[in-house]
């Protein structure tokens, strides 16, 4: 029982690092410097967007993900989120689905010319 116990305790464990887990080699960049070959993906609520708003991006926000990733036209991604959770979350499915994610840029967070790797 005990044994039963200590497994469920890691298992939950290792369920809740992966999530909240960043992720390595996806530099934070502005959204501004990124390539013009690249798609802009906005994983922010519609209520978020409209406050700031990010020319030439594709609003799809977090909860629609997995029913609009198909849209993307471009296997070359620079995310927009609001939160770390949402970014991670958005960034490994986007690249489970083949995607390959060049940049991210955070709302609350001002990357401004600097590219520091998470």
């Amino acid at each position: 029982m005990v044994y039963f116990f200590i497994l469920v305790l890691l298992t939950l464990a290792i369920i809740l690092t992966n999530r909240y887990r960043s992720l390595n080699r996806v530099p934070c960049i502005d959204v501004h410097h990124a390539s013009s070959e690249e798609v802009i993906v906005d994983f922010r609520d519609y209520n978020d967007v409209t406050n700031k708003k990010v020319s030439e991006a594709i609003v799809i926000p977090i909860a629609y993900l997995k029913r609009y990733y198909h849209e993307i036209p471009s296997k070359q991604v620079h995310v927009v989120a609001s939160t770390k959770l949402e970014k991670n979350i958005g960034i490994r499915f986007l690249q489970k689905n083949g995607f390959h994610v060049s940049g991210y840029t955070l709302s609350e967070c001002m990357c401004q010319n600097k590219e520091n790797l998470i």
